[in-house]
C-alpha cells in the first residue's frame, strides 16, 4: 500500500530525529505497537469499503451482460461452457409427415417449414416483410416416385424477439436495472410458411426434403442457423427447509448453485409471489410466500471468456459498456448524460465503432428524413409519452468497415440506448 509506505517512511525521519537513544526505542514500540497496526487496519477496511462501493455500481454492467449471436447447427456443441440455444427445439432433428402439416393447417391455417437467417440490411429486409412474396417449391418424400409443387412465403420469426421481451420482465421483477439487448441477428430469423399443401399427396408419407426456389432473394438466405446466448433456464431445489421471516408472512428458501459457479447471475422466475433474489457466495436466497421446500425456475446468465477455439459464423454482440468510475456513481444515483460530449461518450463506451461510428446529434421538430433505426424495446411501453407533441433526438452516424448488413441494426441498439435516457424526446438514427 503506497500510503501505508509513505506513512512508514514519515515514522522512520521522525524516529531517527529523536537523539535520545531510550526515547527513539520508546517511540519505535509505540509506533510499530498501535499507531500502525491501527493505520494499516484501516486501510484495509478502506479498501474493502471501496472495493463493495465499485461492485455495487459496477453489479448490472458486469454480471448481468447478455450476449447474443448465432451458429450453424453442424458446429453447435451442447457441452458449450458460454453458449446456449434460445430455443432447445432448435438444435433437435426434426421429422414430420403429411398428416402433421394438414391438421397444421387445418388449426392455424399455415405450417412452418424452417427457419432461415437473412443476410441483408435493414431497410431490404424491410421490402421483404412488406411485400408478402410467395414462392414456388417441392416437397420430396420417402416415396420417391413424385415431388409435390409447394407455395410459401417469408415471414418474420417472433419467437425470439419475444424471449428477449420475457428476459426484460424477469430483469424487472428481479429488480435489476433493463439494459437494452443487442441482438441484430433476431430481427433477421424468417419463418418459411406454407399455407397449401397438394390434395393428392398421401398423409403418411414422411418429409424429406424441401426445396424452394427464392429467385433473386436466393444469395440472402442461410440455412441451418440456430440463435444463442448466454442465458440457461435451470429447475433447481431448495436446500433444507424454509425459514420463517420476522413478519410471519414470507419464508426464506436457500438454493446451491456450487454445481454451476458463483461467477454468473442468477434470476429467479416470479410466478410464485417472490419478494426478493440475492446471491451469497454459492447460495441463492429467495424470499417468497411459498411455505413449502420445492423446485425454483431459475435463469443463469453465464460470465466466462471465449475459448481459443469457439468457431461462430458472424460476430458475438454484448450489450456492456467500459464506463469510468464516475458514469457508475452518476448512473447510480440515476445523474442524467446532459451535453454532447458526455452523450458522445456514452455511445461510444460500448466499442461500437467496427461497425457504426457515431458522428453527431441534433433536436427537431421532425425527422429531416425517415429514421433509419427501430426500437430494440417494443415490449417497453409508456403510456405518458405524447408522441406528437414530442421533439426527435436526431442521431447521426457514418458506417463503419466490419458487417455492413448488421449496420443499421446496431444503430438501433445504440438509439434504443440513448431512448432510455431521454424518455422525452423521440430517438431515431440516421446514416450519412
Amino acid at each position: 500500500m503506497k500510503k501505508s509506505n509513505s506513512m512508514k517512511e514519515m515514522i522512520l525521519k521522525e524516529i531517527q530525529s529523536i537523539p535520545a537513544i531510550e526515547e527513539r526505542i520508546l517511540f519505535k514500540n509505540l509506533m510499530e505497537e498501535v499507531f500502525l497496526e491501527l493505520y494499516e487496519k484501516n486501510e484495509q477496511m478502506y479498501e474493502e469499503l471501496e472495493k463493495r462501493v465499485q461492485d455495487e455500481l459496477a453489479y448490472d454492467v458486469n454480471r448481468y451482460r447478455i450476449r447474443t449471436g448465432v451458429i450453424e447447427k453442424q458446429f453447435f456443441d451442447v457441452s458449450h461452457h458460454l453458449m446456449f440455444p434460445m430455443e432447445g427445439s432448435d438444435v433437435q432433428k426434426k421429422s414430420y409427415n403429411a398428416t402433421d402439416i394438414a391438421q397444421a393447417l387445418e388449426e392455424d391455417g399455415e405450417f412452418v417449414l424452417m427457419k432461415v437467417l437473412l443476410h441483408c440490411d435493414y431497410q431490404q429486409i424491410q421490402k421483404i416483410w412488406n411485400s408478402e412474396i410467395e414462392f414456388e417449391g417441392i416437397l420430396q418424400t420417402d416415396k420417391p416416385e413424385k415431388d409435390w409443387k409447394i407455395t410459401v412465403r417469408l415471414r418474420q420469426n417472433m419467437d425470439y424477439l419475444k424471449k428477449i421481451g420475457q428476459l426484460y420482465q424477469l430483469f424487472i421483477k428481479n429488480g435489476i436495472p433493463w439494459q437494452t439487448v443487442n441482438a441484430p441477428y433476431l430481427y433477421k430469423m424468417a419463418d418459411v410458411v406454407l399455407t397449401h399443401l397438394p390434395e393428392a399427396i398421401p398423409k403418411t408419407e414422411i418429409i424429406q426434403k424441401v426445396e424452394i426456389q427464392f429467385r433473386e432473394y436466393q444469395p440472402l438466405i442461410c440455412y441451418n442457423i440456430i440463435p444463442i446466448w448466454n442465458v440457461c433456464k435451470l429447475n433447481l431445489e431448495s436446500v433444507g427447509f424454509p425459514v420463517p421471516c420476522e413478519e410471519h408472512k414470507n419464508f426464506e428458501h436457500n438454493i446451491s448453485i456450487q454445481k454451476y459457479g458463483t461467477q454468473h447471475a442468477y434470476l429467479a422466475e416470479d410466478d410464485l409471489d417472490i419478494q426478493s433474489i440475492s446471491q451469497r457466495k454459492d447460495r441463492l436466497l429467495i424470499t417468497s410466500k411459498v411455505s413449502d421446500a420445492k423446485k425454483w425456475n431459475i435463469y443463469m446468465i453465464r460470465n466466462v471468456e471465449d475459448s481459443k477455439i469457439d468457431r461462430y459464423l458472424y460476430p458475438l454482440m454484448e450489450n456492456e459498456r467500459k464506463e469510468t468510475f464516475t458514469e457508475k456513481f452518476q448512473r447510480k444515483w440515476e445523474q442524467r448524460v446532459k451535453t454532447k460530449a458526455e452523450l458522445s461518450r456514452f455511445i461510444r463506451g460500448f466499442g461500437m465503432e467496427n461497425y457504426v461510428i457515431y458522428q453527431d446529434c441534433a433536436i427537431a421538430d421532425e425527422f429531416e428524413k425517415e429514421k433509419e433505426t427501430y426500437s430494440m424495446n417494443p415490449f417497453i411501453e409508456d403510456e405518458m409519452r405524447d408522441y406528437q407533441a414530442q421533439k426527435k433526438l436526431i442521431l447521426y452516424f457514418i458506417p463503419g468497415p466490419e458487417e455492413a448488413w448488421l449496420q443499421r441494426d446496431i444503430a438501433s441498439f445504440l438509439v434504443s440506448e440513448v431512448q432510455r435516457l431521454y424518455p422525452e424526446y423521440e430517438c431515431g438514427g440516421i446514416m450519412r
